[in-house]
């Protein structure tokens, strides 16, 4: 009855804070890829997509937070409503308002895993292909009859008149990707279409000339052409407006661990393939963490209400993180197993809530 009783306190809250962490990651985001996502090609379809595709993401980061929040608010409540001190009268000891926390963690460490296996990494992936196709076609998009375009690293294009369905007539490109020897490229007619890789964009001329000529002699040629395509590599020019690259959450447990495999087989190094994968399985656990640490925490609150609750929130979250960030890049030295790396933020934020949960225990709760 008690177990039940707590686990309803957390849930509400629980879910608001969710809710509402979730539309606060949204907006953070779309300020991230505003660059790109307020382009002239954009349509509301592209909205939709980029959201589904970072609900999961957006799961995985307020999850922990939001269950962090709920307990110290909901325990936090009984507080103050008195409701501890007359459980506590009754006899009924502070380790046991763990059972409502807890109960909650290991459901949302579940919820976590399914997401870290299935929805997270999918959505990643297709968030990474979503802002790519995006920006390509932004760049296209964004060419206009009489205006020089270089957008695109080392190209600059120059179309006399931009049609309908982006074919242009009376076509100027050049390529200066080689330094030493520049072409010129002139078409009577043109259009970009996309390559197989989406990092790169092809530009088709037709009817036309070549004119190349070398910075070290007086050398000039000219080849004329009834089509010739140019192919551009504007991956760099993604990797400065996408912001949306994660490659750690890209791929699913069981890919990592098939890919480790496979490295393992050809002779390469795989610590940074075990890191990647003990930090995914230590994120999956930080419901368990959160819910030993808060628990005391509400417990022993004599003061501050909500704004303590949320700033400690805050505070413990920035410092998982960074704890975890720290255990991370000292495993990949080589200087910390794998394993205990991927765990030790949630093992010290066990332990402190213990040894939390023993002080209360002497002192008895708020």
């Amino acid at each position: 009855m008690l177990r039940r009783y707590l686990f309803h306190e957390i849930v509400a809250p629980f879910a608001a804070w969710t809710g509402f962490l979730s539309v606060l990651f949204f907006v953070m985001a779309f300020l991230r890829g505003m660059d790109f996502l307020l382009g002239s090609a954009v349509t509301a379809w592209d909205f939709v997509r980029f959201t589904a595709s970072l609900a999961p993401q957006f799961l995985v980061q307020a999850i922990p937070i939001a269950l962090l929040l709920a307990t110290l608010l909901g325990l936090g409540r009984l507080a103050d409503d008195r409701e501890l001190v007359a459980m506590q009268a009754l006899g009924v000891r502070p380790r046991v308002f763990f059972r409502g926390p807890l109960a909650l963690g290991v459901v949302l460490t579940l919820v976590l895993g399914l997401l870290s296996f299935t929805l997270q990494p999918w959505g990643m992936r297709s968030l990474r292909l979503i802002a790519h196709e995006i920006i390509r076609r932004n760049l296209v998009s964004d060419i206009r009859s009489g205006v020089f375009h270089e957008e695109v690293p080392d190209f600059t294009l120059y179309a006399e008149k931009v049609e309908a369905g982006n074919r242009w007539t009376n076509v100027l490109l050049f390529d200066g990707r080689d330094r030493e020897t520049p072409l010129l490229a002139l078409g009577a007619r043109g259009e970009v279409v996309p390559d197989e890789r989406l990092e790169n964009v092809v530009f088709v001329l037709e009817q036309g000339s070549v004119h190349r000529a070398s910075g070290f002699s007086e050398d000039y040629s000219t080849v004329g052409f009834s089509r010739a395509e140019f192919k551009a590599d504007v991956g760099g020019a993604f990797f400065q407006k996408n912001n949306f690259r994660s490659v750690r959450e890209e791929s699913s447990p069981l890919e990592l661990i098939e890919a480790r495999r496979a490295a393992f087989e050809r002779g390469e190094p795989t610590l940074p393939i075990d890191v990647t994968l003990h930090w995914r399985f230590g994120q999956a656990l930080m419901p368990l963490a959160f819910a030993f640490l808060g628990t005391p925490l509400a417990l022993s609150r004599r003061g501050g209400g909500r704004a303590f609750g949320v700033l400690f929130s805050l505070v413990s979250y920035v410092g998982y993180y960074l704890i975890a960030r720290a255990a991370v890049q000292v495993a990949e030295k080589g200087e910390l197993a794998p394993a205990l790396a991927g765990q030790v933020p949630n093992l010290l934020f066990v332990v402190v809530g213990l040894l939390l949960m023993v002080r209360v225990e002497r002192r008895g709760a708020a």
